[in-house]
C-alpha cells in the first residue's frame, strides 16, 4: 500500500523539532559575561546605594579571574589605558595596554592590575598639580594602590552594572580635560562612573 505524502508544512515542522531538540543554535557575535552564581554576586541594593564597596563574592570580574576593559559610562569609544609614561589614561580604539584584573585583598577593597608587565594601578601625588593613576611594582602596604569598587544604583546603555572607583584619602578616579584623575568628592562633583567589559579568563 502506496503511503500518503508528508505535508510540507508537517514536514519543515518536524525539521524544527528535530533542530532544537539536538540543541542547533546560530553562532552570537556578541560577547558575553560567563554565567552568574547563585545568590548575590555585587552585594545588596542597599549597599550600591549608599555607595558600600561591594563584596567579591562570586562574581569572577570582582573575584580577579577575568581580565576586564574599564569603559568610562558615557564615552562613545573611549577606554582607561596605561600609556608610555605609565600613567592611566583615556584612549579611543584597541590597545594592548588596557587590560586590567580587578584583584580583591580579601578586605573588600581591589587591585587595579595591569597584564603585560605586571604592576598595580596607583593614585600619584603631583604636588599642585591633579593626583593621576600610575602604574607602578605592586606594593601590598602601598594604601594608594587599593581601590574600592563602589556600585552605583545606575546602569549604563547596555544595562550593565556601573561603578564608582575610589583609593585611599577619599579620592575618586573622573575624567576630564586632563584626561584621567583622581579628586575629592567635595572638590570634584558627582561621582564618574565606570564598567567592566569582561574580555576573557585573567590567565
Amino acid at each position: 500500500m502506496k503511503a500518503n505524502p508528508v505535508p510540507p508544512a508537517l514536514a519543515a515542522a518536524a525539521a524544527l523539532s528535530l533542530l532544537t531538540a539536538c540543541g542547533s543554535t546560530a553562532p552570537s557575535t556578541t560577547a558575553s559575561a560567563p554565567p552568574a552564581a547563585s545568590g548575590s554576586a555585587t552585594g545588596s541594593a542597599s549597599a550600591a546605594a549608599s555607595g558600600v564597596p561591594v563584596p567579591s563574592g562570586t562574581d569572577p570580574v570582582l573575584a580577579g579571574r577575568r581580565r576586564v576593559v574599564i569603559v568610562p559610562v558615557g564615552s562613545f569609544e573611549s577606554i582607561l589605558a596605561v600609556d608610555a609614561m605609565g600613567r592611566l589614561t583615556l584612549t579611543d580604539g584597541g590597545t594592548d595596554k588596557g587590560l586590567f584584573v580587578l584583584s580583591p585583598d580579601g578586605t573588600g577593597k581591589h587591585w587595579i592590575k595591569t597584564l603585560a608587565p605586571p604592576s598595580c594601578m596607583g593614585v600619584k601625588n603631583n604636588g599642585a598639580a591633579p593626583l593621576t593613576v600610575v602604574a607602578a611594582t605592586c606594593d601590598p602596604a602601598a594604601k594608594g594602590q587599593l581601590f574600592a569598587l563602589e556600585q552605583r544604583e545606575e546602569q549604563d546603555s547596555l544595562d550593565r552594572p556601573t561603578y564608582a572607583i575610589s583609593s585611599a584619602g577619599g579620592v575618586y578616579l573622573r575624567t576630564g580635560r586632563d584626561g584621567l584623575i583622581a579628586e575629592e568628592l567635595g572638590d570634584a562633583g558627582p561621582q564618574a562612573a565606570f564598567t567592566f567589559v569582561d574580555n576573557g579568563p585573567a590567565t
